[in-house]
């Protein structure tokens, strides 16, 4: 079932909310969001997309994009499936990987691996079974 990923993306969405609210003041440009896993091509792919449909529903300025660290060369066709399923599809063709100038360009980089370094969110305990049959 994909509902882990879509309850993730919804909390980033809501920890991302109230600036992006307190800073209405100016109209607010787009910010990149970054959710990274080891492929590139099943969690972080499935976070973005549910990410960006929550971010665009509540008119929030920020755009997910998907990367990964050791990233395989396409995303399977399950995760095509589940994501046209829920009306959504895969950010990428072809998974990336995650650039250091990506990385310090955005606003809020979230991980579904271990790392160091302090501003990244990480998500270590989802399992990729989480995805669903």
């Amino acid at each position: 079932m994909r509902r882990p990923f879509a309850l993730l993306a919804l909390a980033a969405a809501l920890q991302l909310a109230a600036p992006a609210r307190a800073d209405n003041a100016s109209a607010p440009e787009n910010k990149t969001i970054v959710f990274v896993c080891l492929h590139g091509s099943v969690k972080s792919q499935m976070a973005a997309a549910h990410f960006n449909r929550i971010a665009k529903e509540r008119g929030l300025p920020y755009t997910a994009i998907s990367r990964g660290i050791e990233v395989d060369s396409s995303i399977p066709p399950r995760i095509r499936e589940e994501l046209n399923h829920e009306g959504l599809a895969p950010l990428d063709d072809v998974p990336q990987p995650l650039t250091a100038t990506e990385a310090a360009g955005a606003v809020k980089v979230f991980a579904f691996a271990a790392t160091t370094e302090k501003r990244v969110r990480r998500w270590i305990r989802v399992s990729p079974a989480a995805v669903g049959p």
